[in-house]
């Protein structure tokens, strides 16, 4: 899919860039796990209907959804400030996603900043295994 194709579906500008570069992220041992849509899906579940792109409640601000955890939420990029929502609980009334003060929380200041915190918890969780495997055989 082309940035132009994405672009008319609203998506916001470091999105963008990051799927000139890059595609889906699939990482369900993290944590809760972690999925980033490619292009194709991510217009597809805005298309369906299953991604707001505006956010009302505690917070008033246009976004787009690119990733889901397993636990149900979701990550949204703002268009104002640029910052990553972790959507954790409101109501998806049509495009719109309805959220009291309880039902989200700032994840990252950037999208970059996300990919980065999230690279950082992959080492992470990648090294306490190789620990845990050392240690099981004896060095």
């Amino acid at each position: 899919m082309s940035a132009a194709a994405l672009a008319r579906q609203g998506v916001a500008g470091p999105l963008l860039e990051y799927y000139s570069h890059l595609g889906s992220v699939e990482l369900p041992d993290l944590d809760t796990g972690i999925w980033i849509d490619d292009a194709s899906s991510l217009t597809a579940q805005v298309k369906a209907g299953n991604y707001p792109n505006r956010l009302t409640g505690a917070v008033d601000d246009m976004v787009s959804v690119f990733a889901t955890d397993g636990g149900g939420a979701m990550y949204a990029l703002s268009h104002t400030t640029g910052c990553v929502y972790h959507l954790i609980a409101g109501a998806l009334i049509g495009s719109t996603y309805d959220l009291d003060e309880t039902g989200y929380r700032i994840a990252a200041k950037d999208l970059w900043d996300f990919l980065e915190q999230l690279h950082a918890h992959l080492a992470a969780a990648l090294e306490a295994q190789h620990a845990a495997l050392r240690a099981a055989c004896g060095r």
